[in-house]
């Protein structure tokens, strides 16, 4: 079947039949705003579906550090860490100052801007195509593992989704019609996208494709070219103080191998899914057993997903009709440039790429998949959308269980804390890296961070300096041995260390114990450690 242009004209009769009780036909355009609304609210609330039940992990921490913290001391913190994610923060300080840093609230603003990208990819297809394919695209955009656990992430990137999508929107119409006006939109909004994330620069660069690949868009090329170029000036301090913090970006080295099976399956088809992040616990082991199904339905997503792109990419080649065509135009350099050009540059330097930093291009995926999905018969497109989200389904509950976010079980160890401590107690927070010799900036603090409560009036004994008064994330902090002095007088002292780092903890444990404190109580999580110790 193929795809029209666009929508049939409604037969006069139909209109009148159609009208109101006032006598009056009903307004199209108020109807595809009443369908969009509906589309994001139907986005919003699938994405935001457990987001009060994961446990909070380093990334979004980082987030409530930096946003409960002075904006002065926010300008401190990102001239040395970060600053490509200050706007995100500086965003977040204005909303945790009036709701709080709760999970759920600190992640509402993402599933939000679900729902606003999945009303983009509606508004897009509609334009271009037909409503059925847009609703069709706005539904496999709305439960794609990308998305869905960008929704309940505490990071810009549901953002990114959700401007590059609008990005698109402004400039089809612009360079749709007469006139221009919709590029000073294009310009201000590619501003804030870059500033949330400098590789939305990619975008404007996926669009000069578009328009030189398309003749009835050249036309509109140059004054694009002049809006995006304005855009990207307006965010060129954020640029390059990013470009001079580099060294944050990506992960460890992958191989080419490594690199592609993140490309085909974890950047689309996993978010980021429960991970075995420590070698010892056979809780995390069983765990990891009991719910390996997510696994190798993402697998199977990923090959039906692409099969149905392939699909779609043959018959806008072999039978293509304009709207096919125009959307296979704009989505497949919007899918496929920036990931190609990164993972060109990882192979000299492979901290460039990371998963979720492509997120943005998530919509261009599921229109592509919508359009593979219509050129079937309706009753195959139904059912192969059905397949579509039963593998999906398992990597949606895989995304909302408590150690879903890198395994981190930091809400665990601070719900088994509560009601246990007692202010005057002291609290030692172990690092969360190898000892490196110097100042300790990542430790296990990063608890008490995002789950203050249990840690009140306690006396942190590594601590040298906050992280505000440090302009760090997580705090500096010293080594045990230089410590020692402040654990005379405390009766009961808690530890807080990683489940992988017993070798270091069986040193803590000799001082710990020459200073005269016994083990009462251990907690042991999938990941950390809780590890109660009393003198005498």
């Amino acid at each position: 079947m193929s795809v029209s242009a666009v929508e049939p004209a409604e037969h006069p009769a139909g209109r009148r039949g159609a009208a109101t009780s006032r006598g009056r036909p009903p307004s199209r355009p108020r109807v595809e705003l009443l369908v969009a609304s509906v589309v994001a609210i139907s986005a919003a609330l699938i994405a935001s579906v457990g987001s009060w039940s994961v446990s909070l992990w380093s990334d979004e921490v980082a987030t409530i550090s930096a946003s409960s913290r002075s904006l002065h001391d926010l300008g401190r913190l990102v001239q040395h860490i970060d600053a490509v994610h200050g706007t995100y923060y500086a965003l977040v300080h204005e909303w945790t100052a009036w709701f709080g840093a709760a999970p759920a609230v600190l992640r509402f603003p993402s599933a939000v801007a679900v729902g606003i990208a999945a009303a983009g990819v509606y508004v897009l297809v509609a334009r271009i195509a037909d409503a059925h394919t847009a609703l069709l695209a706005a539904g496999i955009f709305s439960v794609l593992p990308r998305v869905t656990w960008a929704g309940i992430e505490a990071r810009s990137f549901a953002l990114t989704i959700a401007t590059a999508i609008w990005l698109t929107v402004f400039l089809h119409v612009a360079v749709s019609g007469r006139s221009r006006r919709p590029l000073f939109a294009y310009a201000a909004i590619l501003a804030v996208a870059v500033m949330l994330n400098l590789y939305l620069v990619f975008i404007p660069a996926a669009h000069a494709v578009t328009l030189l690949l398309r003749p009835r868009t050249r036309r509109a090329f140059l004054p694009f070219a002049m809006s995006a170029a304005v855009g990207v000036l307006l965010a060129g301090p954020v640029v390059i103080a990013g470009l001079k913090q580099g060294g944050q970006l990506g992960q460890r080295e992958r191989g080419a191998l490594d690199l592609a099976r993140n490309v085909i399956v974890n950047q689309w088809f996993l978010g980021e899914t429960p991970t075995g992040t420590t070698s010892s616990g056979a809780s995390l082991v069983g765990a990891a057993q009991a719910s390996s199904v997510w696994k190798f339905a993402a697998v199977g997503a990923a090959l039906v997903c692409w099969a149905l792109v392939a699909h779609a990419l043959h018959a806008a080649w072999r039978r293509p009709d304009p709207a096919t065509r125009e959307l296979v135009a704009w989505t497949v350099p919007w899918l496929l440039l920036p990931t190609l050009l990164v993972e060109a540059y990882a192979v000299v330097s492979p901290s460039a790429y990371n998963a979720r930093y492509f997120s943005f291009s998530a919509p261009a995926l599921a229109i592509l998949i919508a359009i593979g999905l219509r050129r079937f018969a309706p009753r195959l497109t139904a059912g192969v959308a059905a397949l579509v989200v039963l593998l999906i389904l398992p990597v949606y509950a895989s995304q909302r269980t408590m150690t879903a976010k890198s395994g981190s079980d930091w809400a665990m160890a601070a719900a088994w804390l509560d009601g246990r401590t007692r202010p005057g107690d002291g609290v030692y927070f172990a690092p969360r890296d190898g000892a490196t010799g110097g100042p300790i900036l990542r430790s296990l603090r990063t608890v008490r961070i995002g789950y203050p409560a249990p840690f009140d009036g306690l006396l942190d004994v590594s601590l040298v300096a906050s992280p505000a008064a440090g302009a760090t994330l997580f705090g500096t902090s010293a080594s045990l041995p230089d410590v020692l002095g402040r654990l005379d007088g405390l009766d009961r002292l808690w530890v807080l260390r990683r489940q992988d780092r017993m070798t270091d903890s069986r040193a803590d444990d000799q001082l710990l114990s020459a200073a005269g404190f016994d083990v009462v109580e251990v907690w042991d999580g999938p990941q950390t450690q809780v590890v109660e110790m009393a003198r005498g």
